[in-house]
């Protein structure tokens, strides 16, 4: 199955409308559920895979409320498609049944930590000579700068250091065997 990713706001309006067409207006939890449906794992808890996180969809609901989009109406407790929220809907049916929606989540925090850690190693000088096929380049002093490693640190502190790095990246692949190679020189000094 190809992936082309639709929003959260898109899911839950989609949601919505294979309820009922849009026709009633249903409750959070129903919504949790059908959305949970169309797009697995994207609503679960991060801590326990088995539960849907109904405040990911209130988020998403909510944001589909406001301007521009417009497309659901929050009558007291419950939910229904707008007319415009109808027509996206219909339009988008076929993008969720034929892509895989799913995506691991990364708390919000966790998510900013990732992305600025990530672009702070991209660039570095270790990561440069990595991609341009120089890794035998990489002085030491380079790999400390990529993981923030520094002369007062223990070896134990080091390799943790490290390996925080590593299981930050762990889920991709790609970056994460950048890592693994310069990884190859502090561990060739720790020795």
């Amino acid at each position: 199955m190809e992936k082309n990713k639709l929003s959260n706001e898109a899911i839950v309006t989609i949601a919505l409308y294979t309820l009922s067409g849009g026709t009633r207006s249903f409750d959070l939890e129903t919504i949790a559920k059908k959305a949970d449906e169309l797009a697995k794992v994207r609503f679960r808890w991060i801590s326990d895979k088995d539960m849907i996180c109904t405040a990911s969809v209130r988020d998403a609901l909510y944001n589909v409320r406001q301007k521009p989009k417009e497309y659901i109406l929050q009558k007291s407790k419950k939910y229904l498609l707008t007319e415009k929220g109808l027509k996206f809907a219909e339009a988008n049916l076929g993008k969720i049944k034929k892509f895989d929606q799913s995506k691991s989540r990364i708390r919000g925090l966790d998510k900013e930590i990732y992305e600025n850690t990530k672009n702070r190693l991209i660039s570095t000088q270790a990561y440069q000579k990595v991609k341009n096929n120089k890794e035998n380049e990489i002085n030491i002093k380079e790999a400390n700068q990529f993981f923030r490693l520094n002369d007062y640190m223990t070896i134990s502190q080091k390799k943790e250091k490290v390996q925080k790095i590593k299981n930050l990246f762990i889920n991709d692949k790609e970056f994460k065997q950048v890592i693994d190679r310069i990884a190859n020189q502090i561990n060739q000094e720790v020795k």
